[in-house]
């Protein structure tokens, strides 16, 4: 029994009209569905790997957008074809692009950017390559500048217990742990000189998108910002028993908020699904 694929990542906006235009403008996501004053966002024929757009609680629009290493719910990941078209529509769309990083990946490398969209949510924007996990939406259309939403990411304030949270608890595995430090990653993510991360990158059985991560920072001044109402505040996983994995999940810490849903690390809210159309 384990988590599968991220079927929605869910922002609370300030503003659900300007977030939809941003996100259709920056990454060309289809609106698939609209309800009330809630939109859901992804690639039209793609279940999984979709973003819900949903106002944010009253008080919290004035909330300041976070740093990337502030405690909390913190980024979402989206593959590229072409990082220098996609840093010019992000800007265009009226968000704020970091500049395009490349690093040492596996026996080749990776080129990658960072950048802040609408209420306070980062992205994270590898470009494709041959190393690149499944994408539907990539796959099924060559012409297609970027994929479904890749992965949804956590700062939390205890890296090691988050990923006993994920892994131990929610079946996860570890594809990749390590840390990040140096120029160019000080480059790509604008923190300060001497400072590092750690990424954990963790995929369930089939790799199935979105995938999930664990983000954590030394040598930085983190604020603890895991109860901030605006921003990325679920993760919606797929689950073949959700019943079982919520009990699960709430024996490695997980609070429960409802019959399938549970506060996890960094505040970030877990809800537990039944796979769409067989995804895992």
């Amino acid at each position: 029994m384990s988590l599968g694929a991220v079927v929605e990542a869910v922002i609370a906006c300030r503003d659900v009209e300007a977030s939809v235009a941003f996100h259709t403008r920056a990454f060309g996501l289809d609106v698939i569905e609209r309800n009330g004053a809630e939109a859901l966002i992804g690639v039209d024929g793609v279940e999984t790997g979709r973003i819900r757009l949903v106002p944010a609680p009253d008080g919290a629009a004035a909330s300041a957008d976070p740093r990337i290493w502030d405690i909390g719910p913190r980024l979402l990941g989206m593959y590229s074809r072409d990082l220098a078209r996609t840093t010019r529509m992000i800007d265009e769309a009226g968000g704020r692009s970091r500049p395009i990083a490349t690093y040492p990946y596996g026996s080749g490398s990776m080129s990658e950017c960072v950048a802040l969209g609408t209420d306070g949510v980062w992205w994270t924007l590898p470009q494709t390559g041959a190393a690149h996990r499944p994408s539907p939406a990539l796959e099924g259309d060559p012409d297609r500048l970027h994929g479904e939403l890749h992965t949804a990411v956590i700062v939390p304030a205890d890296h090691d217990e988050a990923l006993r949270f994920f892994v131990d608890g929610g079946g996860l595995s570890v594809l990749f742990d390590g840390e990040m430090n140096g120029e160019t990653f000080e480059h790509m993510v604008g923190m300060p000189g001497g400072a590092s991360l750690r990424l954990s990158f963790l995929v369930s059985a089939d790799q199935a998108p979105a995938r999930f991560e664990i983000m954590s920072f030394t040598g930085v001044d983190a604020a603890d910002l895991s109860d901030r109402r605006l921003g990325l505040r679920r993760v919606a996983f797929a689950a073949d028993d959700p019943g079982a994995m919520a009990a699960t999940l709430e024996a490695y810490g997980g609070v429960r908020l409802g019959e399938r849903v549970l506060r996890g690390p960094a505040g970030l809210e877990v809800e537990l699904r039944e796979p769409p159309g067989g995804a895992r």
